[in-house]
């Protein structure tokens, strides 16, 4: 029980952290630009799509430093992602580049 206990109190404090996760789009909505793109606005309401898209966000970054994408890989990934102005739309992109990242580190 103790355990278990932890591991909730572990997973309360990766989630906490994650939410203040800096990425290329500003949830805040003090800040946010009027003309946010459609997928960015679903991006920042849902916390499902917040949370995995602050984990494609750390892959890209930590594949780019490893030297196994480039810039443009991840620029042509931005603008999938706004393209989408439904959530079927950026789950699809969403799972497109878990493949690809896969693919990418499986290279290496």
């Amino acid at each position: 029980m103790h355990c278990w206990i932890a591991a909730a109190a572990l997973v309360a404090l990766v989630l906490a952290g994650a939410a203040h996760a800096a990425t290329d789009i500003d949830c805040d909505p003090s800040t946010a630009p009027a003309g946010r793109v459609p997928s960015q606005r679903l991006i920042c309401e849902s916390a499902l799509f917040s949370m995995g898209y602050q984990r494609i966000y750390a892959d890209q970054q930590r594949l780019l430093k490893a030297g196994t994408i480039t810039e443009a890989e991840v620029a042509a990934f931005r603008k999938k992602r706004d393209s989408c102005e439904t959530a079927a739309c950026l789950d699809a992109v969403f799972r497109e580049w878990r493949t690809f990242a896969a693919q990418a580190g499986s290279k290496r």
